[in-house]
């Protein structure tokens, strides 16, 4: 059955995903994106050393720096960058301070479990030494210098044991002449854009396409292929006999490796998993059933645009993540490196942020499902997912601001091989076991106390005594203690 699927926040028009049919998406054991809840998205290429501005202008329509190839005077019709100018970035590529081992590390630490990076966005232009088009890495200092940025970060990855993902511009590609266009007009004032035929498109198709894909898959092995369609704007180029013959390409090449639904988001059959449409976070009636994953930014621009000062705060990033986990889907958050390979401060701060909450809290994001509560069962400010090791099931508590202290009376939602009647609630940063016990009716009442307000978004777990330890963190036992006396 096909149910809608609405964003609950706002979300960048007109990159919404408004319905998904469960069945389109396949079914895969191996399917990893089920369980993992955190990656790291990168924007990276010629885009980055113009950052939003060309010839002291700044681009029109949207903060999205890796447009400005086609939206820099926007609206005017001719508006874009000629390509011979916008070629002349290719002599100006060379980001010297780019360290994949730095940027994979950054990831790991903030608990990104996969890495998706832009190997060639709609400009065309490729981030490896391409034998199918000459565009690409090889034609720019950077590459000339013999550095190849898509090993170096495969070889980081695998180091980290974080999955690789390439982001590739199947449908769009501005370089090529039979590359589509954007599927102008789609908002008020979009001047509308000559696509290609069919005939042109199938030679980019066949021509380009599908070789380099190939290409990335022998060279580098990634683990994830994220294509980027929206809407319908791509079903008179990506059909679904096209789709078809990229998918089937790819599991032959790579049977393990993941393919997000922007292959065709008009149609993501065969698809592993659901990209949802650009910062699009679904409610719990909206979210899909099957594996998802918000593609989101830590401010507007996804390429890096230095004017672009609309950074989100650590705190909703995290809401949003934990969000997306109570609902069973997952965050690729992105940075968008300067354009000399370094990331800004602002992303750095946020990832050390995420690296202190989820060295303490990891286990509760990942590897998990989602909230086993229905929805509205729980406060408006807590969320929950479910622990996957059978040996000790548990949920876990999320508290995005703080609870009143007293009662917490919420359902028992965990099935049990045997009842159990001793259950315990464990604060994951401190080790503070609270009062739990069953009440008449079979609920679980959790005694919260003031304290609890004093720690930044406080995971509590909660299961059979027999799956939370009864240790404090120095490992000593937890023991009934006589209080001592206090002063008022």
């Amino acid at each position: 059955m096909t149910a809608p699927h609405h964003a609950a926040h706002s979300s960048e028009y007109p990159y919404t995903v408004d319905e998904v049919d469960a069945k389109t998406i396949q079914e895969k054991d191996n399917n990893w994106m089920m369980h993992k809840r955190f990656g790291m998205f990168i924007h990276f290429g010629l885009y980055s050393i113009p950052a939003g501005v060309w010839q002291g202008e700044e681009m029109g329509r949207n903060h999205y720096s890796e447009w400005i190839r086609t939206q820099w005077r926007w609206p005017q019709a001719d508006g874009g960058i000629p390509q011979k100018d916008y070629d002349t970035l290719l002599a100006q590529f060379n980001p010297t301070k780019f360290d994949a081992d730095e940027w994979i590390k950054r990831a790991a630490e903030a608990g990104m479990r996969y890495f998706v990076i832009t190997t060639k966005h709609h400009d065309g232009f490729a981030l490896w030494d391409s034998a199918v088009s000459d565009y690409n890495i090889a034609a720019t200092p950077f590459g000339a210098k013999g550095r190849d940025p898509l090993g170096e970060l495969a070889k980081a990855c695998r180091k980290y044991g974080v999955k690789l993902g390439f982001y590739y511009s199947h449908w769009q590609d501005w370089e090529h002449a039979g590359g589509a266009f954007p599927p102008w007009p789609e908002m008020k004032n979009d001047p509308p854009l000559v696509q290609p035929s069919d005939e042109e498109f199938e030679k980019y198709w066949q021509g380009k396409c599908l070789p380099q894909v190939a290409e990335l898959i022998e060279r580098y092995r990634p683990d994830m292929f994220w294509f980027d369609s929206w809407g319908k704007g791509a079903k008179n180029q990506v059909t679904a006999p096209r789709r078809d013959q990229l998918i089937a390409l790819i599991r032959e090449k790579a049977p393990a490796c993941m393919i997000n639904g922007r292959i065709a988001a008009h149609d993501p059959t065969g698809a592993d998993f659901i990209s949802m449409g650009d910062n699009q976070f679904p409610d719990a009636a909206n979210a899909p059933e099957v594996p998802w994953e918000t593609p989101g930014t830590m401010n507007h621009a996804w390429g890096y645009h230095r004017l672009d000062f609309q950074w989100r705060s650590f705190d909703k990033l995290l809401d949003a993540l934990i969000t997306n986990a109570h609902h069973g889907g997952a965050i690729t958050l992105n940075v968008g490196p300067l354009p000399d390979g370094s990331f800004q401060q602002a992303a750095t701060r946020r990832l050390k942020e995420f690296a202190a909450w989820m060295e303490i809290n990891e286990s509760a994001i990942q590897p998990t499902t989602r909230s086993p509560f229905a929805q509205d069962a729980l406060p408006e400010n807590m969320r929950a997912t479910m622990g996957t090791d059978p040996a000790k099931p548990h949920f876990n508590l999320f508290v995005l601001t703080p609870l009143p202290a007293g009662a917490l009376i919420i359902s028992q939602p965990l099935t049990l091989e045997k009842p159990a009647t001793d259950f315990r609630a464990q604060v994951l940063e401190t080790r503070e076991l609270l009062p739990v016990k069953l009440n008449p009716e079979g609920k679980l009442v959790i005694t919260i106390p003031k304290n609890l307000a004093g720690i930044d978004h406080p995971v509590i777990r909660v299961g059979p005594a027999t799956s939370i330890p009864a240790l404090y963190e120095d490992g000593t036992p937890v023991e009934p203690v006589k209080p001592g006396t206090r002063s008022k």
